[in-house]
């Protein structure tokens, strides 16, 4: 027999944060990637004869555990406040020091660091240095029992229990020209319905941090439920009567934003749409891929042979590999879908298509990327802050939210051309944005805006790479030891080991298994479990494939 459950609608919260200029990067800590799990956080609920700090502290610890609508934290709170108390509203992760002050016989004031942030929508903002919040709260007596009747709107959580009853999940939506799909992470409790706050996220539209991005879905669509048929890995997403009355155009778009999003709960071959239970018949569209594949073979540079390096032979070589190695380059970044390539060398920057063109006469301080539309991104050595943006015929410069005395030290554009990642230091510490690119009609690249920082701890920044559409790989250093660690975009991050003596990391397929370092003398790394081993193949340079 079949088993359907039907998933209630929940909801969730995020926030803002400067780009600091003053203190370290915030340590990963806890907030791992990807680590998922079943187990249930179910703190007790108020003890007979407890003391006002007691109900306090019961209270914050319930914070964990948000099933059935926070109904133990709701128990240490009087009917009235019961009723009215969000906890969705903000989502505080607090460090490992809080502290409580008595302020009058009824009320207390609660102060913690916070370290990051989650709003209604499952947007993560990481705060860091950690900034000292406080709220109030205050309490009345119900049948002789303390009870808080004044609770602020939200819900604090400590980093080690965040980093396991919260998950990362990734919502996708359409880019500016409804070409390709874009994603999203968002942070929701696991045990807290979080296939409706998906599917909600996808139905309300991209957080802030991707201006260009657009739900297909109409204003004022709404979920009933979610229909979810564990055996065959199906899903039936029930929406609003004005969905119905969409153009099959959009209902495709629809569709595959929720076919996308819905990948890791089912088999995502399954996803249809209903209005009032009635099915939706919507024609077959040519969808969207939101894992953009590359070889799964380093491109590489090796005694005037470029190419796909198998074992210890190079071969595949690119159709413009002649005109590459004719600038001797000392950096390669190629697009796997046009084959363009940004070459730096000795004179300056590249643009190779079916010919060269030079871009730039001064030579690059960082590796130029090839962006969408062809575009070439580099760092000219006297604009150490700034990125140059030839695209098309037009160059620009891309400023940021850092201090004028950062340094830029590498980047790279996502193979969706939505987004670019950089990676800065300044005076003793390393950080890493994302900011979202605008582009013309055309797809040329005019802006960048919306910045975010990743969650990476390092004093400084080597070298970094796309993992996948949702995480970057860093190479940074720290107490001068160069670790490996992965970082969500809207999330957390994790070590991945320590490759030996690295100069450079480059993406690939398959997450973090498809990563390739190479070393200072040019051997060629990748991970396995938590270690690298070497992949017997040395190389003069690693090229970035997107």
């Amino acid at each position: 027999m079949r088993r359907f459950l039907l998933v209630s609608v929940v909801l969730l919260i995020s926030g803002c944060a400067a780009i600091p200029t003053m203190g370290p990067v915030m340590d990963a800590g806890p907030n791992t990637v990807g680590s998922q799990t079943d187990s249930e956080f179910l703190p007790t609920g108020p003890a007979e004869g407890a003391t006002q700090r007691e109900i306090l502290d019961g209270f914050i610890s319930a914070g964990s555990a948000p099933q059935n609508n926070f109904r133990i934290a709701r128990s240490f709170l009087t009917d009235a406040a019961a009723l009215s108390w969000n906890p969705a509203a903000e989502t505080m992760v607090r460090g490992v020091y809080d502290s409580v002050t008595v302020v009058t016989a009824t009320e207390m004031m609660y102060s913690t660091g916070i370290v990051s942030m989650v709003d209604s929508a499952g947007v993560l903002t990481s705060i860091a240095p950690a900034q000292t919040r406080q709220w109030s709260f205050g309490f009345s007596q119900v049948r002789g029992e303390w009870r808080l009747s004044a609770v602020p709107d939200l819900t604090v959580i400590s980093e080690s229990t965040f980093s396991s009853a919260y998950g990362e999940y990734t919502a996708f939506f359409v880019n500016h020209d409804r070409t390709a799909l874009v994603p999203d992470v968002r942070v929701f409790p696991r045990q807290a319905d979080p296939i409706s706050s998906v599917v909600r996220a996808v139905i309300t539209g991209p957080s802030s941090y991707l201006p260009n991005a657009s739900t297909s879905f109409p204003r004022d669509s709404e979920l009933v439920n979610v229909l979810v048929d564990p055996e065959k890995g199906s899903a039936v997403v029930d929406v609003s009567e004005i969905v119905r009355r969409s153009s099959i155009a959009d209902q495709q778009l629809m569709l595959s934003q929720l076919t996308a999003s819905l990948g890791e709960f089912t088999d995502g071959t399954a996803i249809t749409m209903s209005v009032n239970q009635a099915i939706l018949t919507i024609p077959p569209s040519p969808g969207f891929e939101p894992n953009l594949q590359v070889d799964n073979r380093p491109l590489i540079l090796r005694d005037s042979s470029f190419g796909y390096a198998r074992d210890s032979k190079i071969e595949s070589p690119p159709s413009n590999a002649p005109s590459i190695l004719k600038l001797k380059p000392t950096s390669v970044s190629v697009d796997a879908s046009t084959g363009a390539a940004a070459i730096s060398s000795p004179t300056g920057v590249y643009r190779v298509t079916d010919q060269i063109e030079q871009v730039s006469t001064e030579v690059s301080s960082v590796e130029p990327q090839i962006g969408g539309a062809d575009s070439v991104w580099w760092v000219e050595t006297h604009l150490p802050d700034l990125i140059s943006v030839f695209a098309g015929e037009r160059e620009f410069l891309v400023d940021g939210p850092w201090p004028g005395t950062a340094q830029i030290v590498g980047m790279e554009v996502s193979r969706d051309d939505s987004r670019v990642a950089i990676a800065l230091n300044d005076r003793g510490r390393g950080y890493v944005l994302v900011g979202a690119i605008t582009a013309d009609d055309a797809g040329m690249p005019t802006a960048v805006s919306a910045y975010r920082q990743l969650s990476v701890s390092a004093d400084s920044i080597v070298d970094l790479a796309w993992v996948d559409l949702t995480h970057v790989a860093v190479l940074g250093d720290r107490g001068g030891v160069i670790h490996a660690e992965v970082a969500t975009v809207g999330g957390g991050s994790r070590l991945i080991g320590q490759p030996q003596n690295p100069s450079r990391i480059s993406g690939g397929n398959n997450g973090v298994a498809g990563l390739v370092v190479i070393s200072g003398t040019g051997q060629l790394w990748k991970p396995r479990g938590g270690s690298w081993e070497s992949t017997g193949i040395s190389a003069d340079l690693l090229a970035t494939q997107r």
